[in-house]
């Protein structure tokens, strides 16, 4: 027999509590990204001549967009600290590793089979990441997605990529 504490539902505060930790963790990490590629952006640009902003040199526009950047990723880290409840978000792992794996067989298929039997395979080893996928409908979906790629990419912009196996 359940107890009263298992069996009543959570209550509306918990819920919204619950959200704003996992909320305060995203800003938290996405400010760290933000703030990461801003400071690695100066870091790479740092040997470009600046100028001034009436003579501006090659760093100078790569220097602000980086400087916003990081300024941009410790607003956003600080919103996310201000909450003062933290709670990582779940990872999810499986669609992730299903979505690393669609992506090597991509690079592994494209030279060889061609860029539609490529797309259709990716697509389908995708899908086996998302434990809700509807199964009938992947199919339909990822011979369109193959047929669309290999029009546009093949026929339409002409890239130098074999589209078909034979």
């Amino acid at each position: 027999m359940q107890s009263q504490d298992e069996a009543r539902p959570a209550g509306p505060g918990e819920a919204v509590a619950d959200n704003k930790a996992v909320r305060a963790a995203g800003d938290i990490l996405a400010g760290l990204l933000f703030a990461g590629l801003g400071l690695a952006a100066l870091l790479i640009g740092r040997g470009y001549p600046v100028g001034s902003s009436l003579d501006m040199g090659p760093g100078y526009l790569p220097r602000v967009v980086a400087g916003a950047l990081v300024l941009t990723g410790l607003v956003v880290m600080l919103r996310g600290m201000r909450l003062r409840a933290f709670g990582w978000p779940a990872f999810p792992l499986r669609a992730m590793g299903w979505i690393a794996a669609a992506i090597l067989l991509f690079a592994g298929l494209v030279e060889r089979t061609g860029l539609f039997v490529a797309c259709l395979a990716s697509i389908l080893v995708a899908a086996l990441g998302d434990p809700q996928a509807r199964w009938r409908e992947v199919p339909v979906v990822a011979v369109t997605f193959a047929g669309f790629c290999a029009l546009l990419f093949g026929y339409v912009l002409r890239l130098p990529v074999r589209v078909w196996p034979l």
